[in-house]
C-alpha cells in the first residue's frame, strides 16, 4: 500500500492514509485491522497489527493510526520515515471485532489507541445512516491526549443516539469532561442501562481487565463482552527438563527443530533462531497461517483463522502446540 497523507493526532500518536498501489479498492469491516511488513530501524523486516481507524464505507483508501511507544520497536520508527509516497507491505484486512447487529445497543469502551476501532465503527455510521445506538467511553491520560477530540465531537453531533463521554485521568484546572478512571461506580453511573447493552473494549491489558470485572460485576454476560488488543509483548517460557519433544519440519526448506510439548510452534521456531512471520502471537491476526501437511496439534486461536481453513489443515503455529511430529508447507 501507498501513504498518501500523515499527520498528528496528538503528541505522540500520528495518523497514515494508505491506498492499494495498484489503485484497487479495498474493503473492510468497522473493527478490523492490517498487518503492515516494513523494515525496521536495523534493517530487519518487522511486523505489526493496527486497527483501521477510518470509516468503512470508503472504499479506496484505509487509515491507521499510530501511538509512538517508548522503546517500541516499529511505532517511533514509522513515525519518522511513513511518509506520502512510501510504499509498505500489507496483509489483511483481518479480525471480527466490531457490531455484530445494526439494531443492538453497545457500550464501546477504549482507552489510549484503543479508540481506533471504535473511531471506525461510528464514522462507518455516520457515513451508511445507520442509526447506531451506543455510548462511547473513551479514556485517556490528559485532555492533550484524546485522539481526534475535535472529530469524536463531531460525530456525537451527526448520531442522535450516540452519547460520547471523554474521561481525563490527570486533567488539568480547565477540563469539563469526566474525571479520575473508570471503574463499576463509574459506568454503573455513566450507563444505566449497561446490562442491556453489548460491550465492545479495546485498550492495554490493565484497562481491559478490569472492565471486564466491572462489567461482569454490573450484569453483562460475557457472551456480551467482547475486546481486542494489540499489547505484543515478548512472551516469556519455561522449557521443561524432562517431557516430551516433537519434531517440526519445514517441508519446502528443510528446516526443522524441536518443539517442548508445552511451547507453540511460534515460540520453539523463536528459540531455535528460524525466523517466521508473526504479529500478534496470539491466534488473532493470521500472518503466521501456514499449512500443517503432516501431524497432530491443538491450537487454541483468537478469531484469525476460520474453521474451513482449519478443515483444509491450516494452523496458526502462535496458538498450536504439537501433539505428534509436524510437517508445515513452508
Amino acid at each position: 500500500m501507498r501513504c498518501l497523507a500523515a499527520w498528528d493526532e496528538t503528541h505522540d500518536v500520528r495518523s497514515f492514509l494508505l491506498a492499494p498501489e495498484d489503485g484497487g479498492r479495498i474493503a473492510y469491516s468497522p473493527g478490523q485491522f492490517i498487518t503492515i511488513r516494513v523494515p525496521g530501524p536495523d534493517g530487519e523486516l518487522v511486523e505489526r497489527c493496527y486497527t483501521l481507524s477510518s470509516s468503512a464505507a470508503g472504499e479506496r483508501t484505509a487509515t491507521i493510526t499510530v501511538k509512538r511507544k517508548e522503546g517500541g520497536v516499529l511505532s517511533g520508527h514509522l513515525h519518522a520515515t511513513l511518509t506520502p509516497g512510501t510504499v509498505i507491505e500489507a496483509f489483511g484486512p483481518s479480525g471480527q471485532f466490531g457490531p455484530t447487529k445494526a439494531d443492538d445497543k453497545y457500550l464501546l469502551l477504549s482507552a489510549g489507541s484503543g479508540v481506533t476501532p471504535m473511531l471506525s465503527m461510528v464514522r462507518t455510521a455516520v457515513d451508511l445512516g445507520i442509526d447506531l445506538d451506543a455510548v462511547f467511553i473513551h479514556a485517556a491520560r490528559t485532555e492533550a491526549d484524546i485522539i481526534a477530540a475535535h472529530d469524536l465531537a463531531a460525530l456525537a453531533r451527526r448520531l442522535p443516539n450516540l452519547r460520547i463521554v471523554t474521561v481525563a485521568s490527570r486533567a488539568n484546572g480547565a477540563w469539563d469532561g469526566e474525571r479520575g478512571r473508570i471503574d463499576a461506580h463509574a459506568l454503573a453511573r455513566l450507563v444505566p442501562d449497561l446490562a442491556q447493552r453489548t460491550v465492545l473494549c479495546c485498550g492495554p491489558e490493565g484497562f481491559m481487565k478490569a472492565m471486564h470485572e466491572a462489567a461482569l460485576a454490573l450484569g453483562v454476560p460475557d457472551s456480551r463482552y467482547l475486546e481486542e488488543s494489540f499489547d505484543f509483548g515478548e512472551v516469556d517460557v519455561d522449557v521443561p527438563a524432562d517431557g516430551r519433544l516433537f519434531r517440526i519440519t519445514f517441508a519446502r526448506s528443510g528446516k526443522s527443530f524441536d518443539c517442548p510439548e508445552n511451547l507453540t510452534i511460534l515460540q520453539a521456531a523463536k528459540l531455535a533462531g528460524i525466523p517466521m512471520a508473526s504479529s500478534c502471537a496470539k491466534g488473532v491476526c493470521g500472518t503466521c497461517k501456514c499449512l500443517k501437511t503432516s501431524g497432530s496439534v491443538d491450537m487454541n486461536h483468537g478469531g484469525g483463522i476460520r474453521d474451513r481453513e482449519v478443515a483444509r489443515g491450516f494452523i496458526l503455529p502462535c496458538s498450536s502446540r504439537p501433539q505428534t511430529d509436524i510437517v508445515l508447507d513452508r
